[in-house]
């Protein structure tokens, strides 16, 4: 069985908009969540600087063999410049991508037979 959800929220007032996507799968072997967010706060600029921060990439990823869960996170966080008409904004934005695994039954590798052959 599988549910997505998609969720989109603005604020005019602090310039922020926010898109997120959870999804729930579950089948014989494991259950699947999955939750992707992305967040722009936009802010008018009077002019461009030359240099801007690179973005930021954070990666974690964990393993419990006791409860059989895996777990995946990744982010991304930076900024970029847009124009529009004769005004120029700076766009800060933060991406991110998690992922719960938990796996129903204890087989960790697949037999030897179906290795060696």
């Amino acid at each position: 069985m599988k549910t997505i959800e998609y969720k989109k929220r603005h604020s005019y007032k602090h310039h922020r908009k926010v898109i997120s996507i959870n999804e729930r799968n579950e089948d014989n072997d494991c259950k699947t969540y999955v939750h992707k967010s992305f967040v722009y706060v936009v802010n008018e600029v009077p002019e461009m600087k030359q240099s801007l921060a690179e973005p930021n990439v954070f990666i974690r990823k964990r393993f419990n063999s006791q409860s059989q869960e895996e777990q995946f996170a990744f982010k991304v966080k930076g900024s970029f410049y847009m124009k529009r008409t004769r005004n120029l904004y700076r766009v800060d934005f933060c991406h991110a991508l998690r992922i719960l695994i938990s796996w129903k039954h204890k087989v960790l590798s697949p037999p030897k037979s179906v290795t060696l052959t």
